[in-house]
Parts: structure tokens; sequence; C-alpha cells
């Protein structure tokens, strides 16, 4: 099924009527029993071999607001991977064909991209993640990893020991693909990534009672900075973990009380970005929440005039 994107439509028109089907790839039979899929040729020749492009699986990021995929495309990994897509003011388009290479589609797809990312001139990225193709570079799991092997009746539970630490996957042992599925449910808000990357149970969180990618627990966190003793203690390790962009001073009650008050619209949590919240500072500038700052809202410029309208 095509998106019903703007790059689709403007500036240059692009005919969905030119979609045709092909045989489902064989990596996406986890994912749907479809025999064929609908594509919209970005090549004059389908048949030909061409060099392959570069998708990303963007879906893992969906908690970050400035992220936006705008188009899939025919790949040996998902049908949620990403091949064009936004984040901030910052554009990837993952097909490898040159316009020279591209039929019309192709090209005025790569136009109307590049358009569209124009529009975006004070959106930033904000979620960063560590590469794995530097020098001690690690992936960062978000716990949708584990509800997505558990859902995948094709899949080997054992890959569970790629995604997790050792204590986590020790925990997974001599369970049935449902039983599994259950103890996710009830474990997933107490699930983080540790100094590896690996998925682990944060025992302190857990002890709090209340999952740290909540906005109730920023609440709580931020109340029980007034207590005395070990609950006192316990919140401000949980938000030193979670919450590294807060107030200057990290030690007064009274300045998380306000940190909180003042960018509790402008906050999300991000499990690829690091296990943490962030402060969108776009939405925060244009005293929008977040959740609502979405996609093309996020856009400073409107679109341009489809070439079809303004000959008219």
């Amino acid at each position: 099924m095509l998106r019903d994107h703007e790059i689709f439509h403007t500036p240059q028109s692009i005919d969905p009527a030119r979609a045709t089907r092909i045989e489902t790839p064989a990596a996406w039979n986890d994912d749907t029993d479809a025999e064929t899929v609908e594509v919209l040729p970005l090549v004059a020749e389908i048949g030909k071999s061409y060099d392959s492009g570069w998708c990303t699986y963007v879906f893992e990021h969906a908690q970050a607001p400035e992220l936006e995929v705008l188009c899939g495309g025919v790949n040996s990994k998902t049908p949620r991977a990403g091949a064009i897509w936004r984040q901030g003011n910052l554009l990837h388009f993952g097909f490898e064909q040159t316009p020279r290479q591209m039929n019309e589609t192709g090209r005025n797809l790569l136009v109307n991209s590049i358009a569209y990312i124009a529009r975006f001139t004070d959106d930033r990225p904000i979620v960063r993640t560590p590469s794995v193709f530097f020098a001690g570079g690690k992936r960062i799991w978000d716990r949708g990893a584990i509800a997505r092997l558990v859902n995948s009746p094709g899949r080997d539970l054992s890959l569970l020991k790629y995604y997790t630490s050792p204590a986590l996957y020790e925990e997974s042992q001599d369970r049935s693909r449902e039983e599994l599925g259950a103890w996710f449910r009830e474990n997933e808000p107490w699930i983080h990534a540790d100094e590896s990357g690996k998925l682990a149970l944060d025992e302190e969180a857990r002890s709090f009672e209340t999952g740290p990618a909540t906005v109730e627990f920023l609440r709580r966190a931020v109340e029980a900075l007034r207590d005395e003793g070990e609950r006192a203690a316990l919140a401000r390790r949980l938000l030193d973990r979670y919450v590294p962009e807060g107030p200057a001073d990290r030690d007064r009650a009274e300045d998380w009380a306000a940190w909180y008050a003042e960018n509790r619209p402008y906050l999300f949590f991000s499990d690829t970005g690091g296990y943490r919240w962030y402060v969108d500072p776009l939405a925060r500038a244009r005293s929008v929440p977040t959740d609502e700052l979405r996609g093309a809202a996020r856009a400073t410029r409107e679109p341009l005039v489809p070439r079809s309208a303004a000959k008219r």
C-alpha cells in the first residue's frame, strides 16, 4: 500500500496508476502472508539488476518526534524499514540509482523529497544513537525487539541472546513462546539497555514501582525528592539515570519541580536514544506540546504549489 504523503503530490505530480505488483520479497514473510505487494517502480527496467541502496530500521526510533518516514521500498530486510526518511532538517534518500538511471517517477520523487526537506529550516535532530560502524560502537536495542521476536513464530527464540544481557537471557529460558510473551508484558516497564547496549532489568526502577518511560514516573520521582531517606536517594539515582537533561542544580527538589512544570509538555522518552528523557526544543520554542508536533507540522515553510496547479 503506497503512503499518502506530500512527496507523492508536490511540487511534481506522481501518478499512482503507475504502481505495479511484484512477488513479495522472501525476507518479508514473517511480516505478511501476501503473495504479492504493490510498488511504484522508480526505474524503467523493473527486472534489471541494480546496485542496492540503503534502508534503515526507523520503526525502532518511533518515539523521536523529529523523525518521520516518508517512503518505504523493496529490500532484503523488512517491509517496515524506511527508504526515504527525515530526522530534523536531514534527509535520507536510500535509493541507489542516479537520476539518469531513474524513470520519470523516480526523478520526480527525488525532487519532491528535496523540496520537502527544504521546508524544515528550524527542526533539528534530537535523538542521538551510537553507530556500530565506529570502533567501540554499540547498538542500543529498543524494548520492542523482544516483542517482535516473540510475536514472530518463524523466528528462533534463541536469538534473544543477541538482544539481551546474560541475566535477562537466563530469565527467558525454559519458557514457551506464550509464557515469554506474558513475562515480557509484565516486566517491560523495567527493561532498559545496560552499558553494552543489551536489554536488562533495572531492579531499582522496579522497586520504585513506576516505569521510567512514563510521565507518572517523572511526577513521582520529582515529588519523592522532597522526602527523606532512601526513597529520595532512589529517586535521585533514577533521575540521574533517565533524565540527564534536568535543572542546573540537580540536588534541589524545588529546581526539579520548576524544571518539570516548565518542560512537561515538551518531554519525550526514547529507548534507542539511550533510555532517557529529552526536551523537544522546537516544541518548546513554539509552545506546542511535542505530542502534537509531528511530521509536516514541524516544518517552517509552507509546501510549494504543485506544478500542475501553478500552470492553471
